[in-house]
């Protein structure tokens, strides 16, 4: 199915076309101070179909690039808790959407953060592999080794020993960054068993009265701003993290 705009899903939907050809109809055939009027009804309704929460999510999961595989599952079982907790605030009394929303829209901003984070964790990911089949760092660094010892002289001894300088470096830098996608590797997981706690939570406060639901509510939420916090501290790691 093609992957439409909210925007231009609305004005296609068969009922907003329809309304359409009705107010260009009327104007034609009976008053033409009909058509501003049926005009203005027209925008309304599409504003309401391409303001559908349902419709953005939608686009919003369809549009996304793919990932490298070790964080797609994961980030993937994450987008689903969203849309769990989505569905489950559908068909429910008024004031208890008002009261879980927060949780809903907390839990909005953690994936798309999780999801920018995994696009960048997935192009320093496939840096990285790349830099370990076309490097080895061992054997390089144990060849300048050996041309130190053979150096003939001060200045070329001195050309190697910056060299090798620059491979160790280097080595240590690679094996920093390794590090960093094991540890977002874990924290994904992480955060997703917190977020499944989460969304039982919540599914969990469904037919309980309203000042119940009010005292649930904020334990859940602090559990994703945490989450959140954690991820940003990935933030401020890839801004000191260059494969360059």
């Amino acid at each position: 199915m093609t992957n439409r705009p909210p925007l231009l899903t609305s004005i296609l939907h068969p009922l907003n076309l329809s309304m359409l050809a009705l107010t260009v109809a009327a104007g034609l055939c009976s008053a033409w101070w009909l058509a501003p009027v049926g005009f203005i009804f027209w925008l309304i309704m599409v504003g309401i179909v391409a303001r559908d929460p349902g419709l953005q999510i939608s686009f919003t999961r369809q549009s996304r690039e793919p990932l490298a595989q070790r964080f797609q599952n994961r980030f993937d079982r994450l987008d689903r808790a969203r849309i769990s907790i989505f569905n489950s605030l559908q068909g429910v009394p008024p004031s208890f959407r008002r009261t879980v929303q927060p949780i809903q829209d907390t839990l909005d901003n953690l994936t798309e953060h999780a999801y920018q984070l995994c696009l960048n964790m997935t192009a320093l990911e496939n840096n990285f592999a790349v830099q370990q089949i076309s490097n080895n760092f061992d054997d390089e660094i144990e060849n300048m080794q050996e041309n130190i010892r053979k150096a003939a002289d001060s200045s070329g001894k001195k050309e190697y020993e910056e060299t090798l300088k620059s491979l160790q470096e280097r080595k240590i830098q690679m094996k920093n960054i390794g590090t960093l996608l094991s540890r977002f590797e874990a924290q994904l997981t992480g955060t997703n068993n917190a977020v499944d706690s989460v969304v039982t939570g919540v599914v969990g406060l469904k037919g309980r009265d309203t000042k119940q639901v009010e005292v649930k509510v904020p334990p859940l939420l602090q559990v994703l701003q945490t989450e959140q916090t954690e991820l940003q501290q990935f933030d401020a790691d890839l801004e000191k993290t260059s494969l360059i």
